[in-house]
């Protein structure tokens, strides 16, 4: 599958689409263990959501990335299962105010007088220039059915405007597109990001709180 991971100084998120095209994601923090190996404890994931779950994870540093082995993933009919996972290591751009992990707090859509709220859990981390949310949201308002949605990219942060550009998610309409997001921080651990479609003038407002 394809896959990317960032991490921060405390907090990581990973998302990842099969060849189905299913998505895949995980978000957590993690903490430095004996010799080469992190402990992962998760926050919310597709597989799990927020369910208790605690990963050690043997960790090896490459010249262009790291490999990770997750010993323990599951066990199958008795039978243990691991993981090894190889990653290739992209450049990264300096620190930003909005750098860390946060979480949507309330979301809603405007078009002229009708004001739509949004209900999903998404998390969205900053980190060196690269950004990457994930989400799970109801195919339909009410449906029981969810769905799964990931973008990645690079952006950067200038006054009050958010630019972004996804270079990898499973949703085609936001592919190698590029926004220019106005937002408004509330204070350091809160922000509003304003989207305006220029074409129907529909606004997409979302408030995100970081996660401390």
């Amino acid at each position: 599958r394809t896959q990317v991971k960032i991490f921060t100084d405390r907090y990581f998120a990973y998302a990842g689409m099969a060849p189905d095209s299913s998505v895949g994601f995980g978000v957590g923090r993690y903490q430095l263990d004996t010799g080469n190996r992190i402990i992962e404890y998760n926050i919310y994931s597709s597989r799990a959501l927020d369910s208790t779950q605690i990963f050690h994870i043997k960790m090896t540093r490459t010249d262009s990335g790291y490999t990770q082995v997750i010993p323990d993933l599951a066990t199958v009919g008795g039978v243990k299962y691991s993981e090894t996972e190889v990653y290739s290591k992209v450049p990264s751009a300096s620190t930003s105010k909005i750098d860390g992990l946060w979480l949507l707090d309330s979301a809603y859509s405007v078009k002229g007088k009708d004001t739509t709220v949004e209900h999903e859990v998404q998390y969205k981390i900053y980190w060196g220039g690269h950004f990457l949310f994930v989400h799970r949201y109801r195919v339909i308002p009410q449906s029981p059915v969810f769905k799964n949605g990931f973008g990645y990219g690079t952006f950067s942060l200038e006054n009050d405007t958010l630019s972004e550009e996804d270079d990898l998610t499973n949703h085609a309409v936001l592919l190698n597109r590029q926004f220019a997001i106005k937002i408004n921080f509330r204070s350091e651990n809160e922000y509003t990001q304003v989207i305006t479609d220029d074409q129907t003038g529909e606004r997409s407002v979302e408030v995100y709180k970081k996660i401390e």
